[in-house]
């Protein structure tokens, strides 16, 4: 890394005294307001939210706009979290941006504000780069939950909320109610939101939130497990589509995860919303029926992601995301005819049991190779395996490292298995720093 790369990966997470919204929004003037005037897509949810965000980004490309992406987290370079027409922010600019934010850190330090943590620093960052860079539009992703967010400093043309559900339930809460009040903290008076409707009890809260503000709402219904398995599309998404429409566009069906295909639907949505307001009337954006075609050339690493024929690597790493990609995984090795191999590794803040459960039932991998993360926040590899066993997976092997368990993995993976690389984003991490050294 650079020295203005470790300059910013040394910042803590955490500090001991937390700047509020308002202070983040005094931050961002002190700056210069490099945000104000600029067109936001705001997204936050539990899982899906950079999924949405690049299929967004890859259709405002593909439209001959400009971008700016705010994502996190990163899985090789911290440069990856701020993205200028989906290319991670240059050295050169990177560390000029590092200078600005970090003076007008001290000096608001000075003045009794609280130096921005980890995040907050590379949201100010990315604010200054976008509007240095002349982007059209810019694609926000929260960070963790969205009501006392950084992010929610700003003020988007388009709130999206993806599917939510449990996770970090110490800090956001301990019921989907609860978490969706957190997500849905994000939706400003007037501000139309698309959401995903897979939850009831999140589409209540977030109903009650629109209505409060008078913002409009569009849900995305889930599709029949019959036509997400299938190349049709079943109904249309959000109200504003007639029912039971057929369409490829709506189905997605060429991408292997049905997780992947509801995200493409409620960033679809999002585009139906985005090309009726005023501010994307001139220049017009692609039309609805191309916006298949933009997902279609999207890349998102790490996310049902292969890398190799019969090698994947995923980064789901709550219950939801795990049960998502195992149920993905069972479907490619039934449509391929071949077995599952897992390497996998975890963070100690999720639930363990319920994550190795659903991996075990839905995937249900012949081998399993587990290793500890390089992150201090890594779940135990010998409870792992032990969990592992419990749950009926007779092959479980235990290495020191990822990347020994991924070597050894490729070396003993057959003809007629699919190898997964899942369980953390920090384990895609590791494995696509091996690959690298390859």
């Amino acid at each position: 890394m650079t020295e203005a790369e470790n300059y910013v990966a040394g910042i803590p997470m955490w500090t001991g005294k937390k700047n509020s919204v308002a202070d983040v929004r005094r931050f961002l003037d002190e700056l210069g307001g490099p945000d104000r005037g600029m067109r936001v897509v705001h997204v936050a949810g539990t899982n899906g939210k950079g999924s949405v965000c690049a299929y967004l980004t890859q259709a405002f490309l593909d439209s001959g706009l400009h971008t700016g992406t705010f994502v996190s987290p990163h899985l090789v370079s911290i440069r990856e979290r701020i993205l200028l027409d989906n290319v991670p922010v240059d050295e050169a600019r990177f560390a000029s941006a590092v200078q600005k934010v970090r003076a007008e850190g001290l000096s608001f330090e000075r003045r009794g504000g609280a130096f921005p943590s980890n995040f907050e620093f590379l949201y100010y960052m990315a604010m200054l780069l976008f509007r240095e860079a002349g982007v059209d539009v810019i694609l926000l992703e929260t960070g963790l939950g969205g009501r006392l967010d950084a992010t929610n400093s700003c003020l988007p043309l388009l709130t999206v909320l993806t599917s939510i559900s449990r996770d970090h339930m110490l800090v956001l809460g301990d019921t989907i109610a609860k978490i969706a009040a957190e997500k849905a903290g994000i939706i400003k008076p007037g501000v139309p939101v698309v959401f995903d409707r897979n939850s009831e009890e999140a589409a209540a809260v977030i109903l009650k939130r629109a209505a409060e503000t008078g913002s409009e709402a569009y849900p995305v219904l889930p599709l029949p497990e019959n036509a997400a398995a299938s190349d049709r599309t079943a109904q249309g998404a959000g109200h504003s589509c007639p029912a039971g429409g057929e369409d490829m566009d709506r189905s997605f069906s060429f991408l292997p995860a049905a997780y992947q295909r509801e995200n493409a639907r409620v960033a679809l949505e999002a585009w139906r919303v985005l090309r009726a307001l005023p501010a994307f009337r001139e220049p017009l954006l692609e039309p609805e029926e191309a916006f298949a075609v933009s997902v279609q050339r999207t890349h998102w690493t790490g996310r049902m992601d292969e890398i190799r024929p019969d090698i994947f690597l995923d980064g789901g790493h709550n219950e939801d995301g795990v049960r998502a990609m195992a149920e993905a995984g069972r479907t490619l090795c039934r449509s391929r005819g071949k077995k599952p191999v897992l390497v996998t590794s975890a963070v100690s803040d999720k639930d363990l049991s319920a994550v190795v459960r659903n991996m075990v039932s839905l995937l249900q991998p012949v081998r399993v190779y587990i290793s500890p993360l390089m992150n201090p926040r890594s779940a135990d590899a010998g409870t792992l395996s032990r969990l592992y066993r419990e749950n009926g997976v007779r092959d479980v092997r235990l290495f020191p490292t990822a990347a020994e368990a991924w070597e050894r993995a490729l070396a003993e993976k057959n003809g007629d298995e699919i190898l997964f690389g899942a369980g953390s984003l920090y384990l895609v991490r590791e494995i696509l720093i091996e690959e690298g050294r390859r």
